[in-house]
């Protein structure tokens, strides 16, 4: 899968265009030619509602530092390297334990969403893990209502000493299980990806000043339960607030220069 700067053509960037999952389509993704790829139907709407019914038995807990109001169960590696790497692997076992038996009573779409890159690209899948600590927790049930700040995710800035850090590329993949019909809560993905220079435009903890997105194109994409939508998460984005429910099942993902694809949380 890894591409070198000479197979890099022309951008499509067509908000008309649908891009269905292909090794042509995500290597496409990677090099930033097309704004994202929609997997339609990769769960049932009764998965989705047993999944959120079983999530809901539990507390939803706060990103830390983070405004407006992000709500997730899980871990993630973004706020934990603010306290270390340690801390971080000890809470894995905890949470894994959480989100499997989420899982195990509804189904479990991260094995679902790996299965299906593996047999359309032949790399291997796989858990992150860490030397000396192991494996990495993935996949985050999520509440993004209130919407997001403009930002982006990308491993080999905010956590270089990790084995994360060393992917090539990153992508997000988010799982809609419950949205409010009500034409909001968007995600827009700006073609322009980040560069060293923009941490002259960082607000916060994550967020940018919108100048660094000055006369980039967008794209726009309104979520359905039941349908991924895959995008690339080195280019800004943001998520529209919304009145009503707005629930995921997310990870990262990241290209190796061995060619590997791995997910995180």
């Amino acid at each position: 899968m890894a591409a070198t700067s000479n197979q890099i053509k022309s951008k499509v960037w067509d908000n008309k265009q649908e891009y269905h999952l292909t090794i042509e389509s995500l290597r496409m993704l990677l090099e930033n030619r097309i704004p994202l790829i929609r997997l339609k139907e990769f769960a049932t709407p009764q998965e989705c509602e047993i999944l959120v019914a079983q999530a809901e038995l539990f507390n939803f807990d706060c990103y830390q530092n983070v405004n407006p109001k992000i709500e997730r169960i899980g871990i993630t590696v973004f706020e934990y390297n603010r306290i270390s790497k340690a801390a971080y692997f000890q809470a894995v076992e905890r949470t894994t334990k959480l989100r499997d038996c989420i899982m195990a009573a509804s189904f479990n779409p991260l094995e679902r969403l790996m299965v299906k890159i593996q047999e359309c690209t032949g790399a291997t899948v796989r858990i992150a893990s860490e030397p000396l600590y192991g494996s990495y927790y993935a996949g985050l049930i999520r509440k993004i209502e209130q919407g997001t700040q403009l930002h982006i995710d990308y491993a080999p800035l905010e956590q270089s000493k990790w084995e994360i850090g060393t992917v090539i590329y990153q992508l997000s993949w988010n799982l809609y299980l419950k949205f409010s019909p009500n034409n909001h809560g968007q995600t827009r993905i700006y073609d322009r990806q980040w560069q060293p220079g923009d941490e002259q435009y960082k607000l916060d903890s994550y967020g940018y000043g919108d100048t660094v997105i000055a006369d980039a194109d967008t794209i726009a994409f309104q979520p359905y339960v039941g349908d991924v939508f895959i995008f690339n998460t080195r280019n800004y984005h943001t998520v529209e607030p919304m009145d009503g429910q707005r629930v995921t099942f997310t990870s990262a993902i990241g290209l190796l220069p061995n060619g590997e694809i791995i997910l995180w949380s």
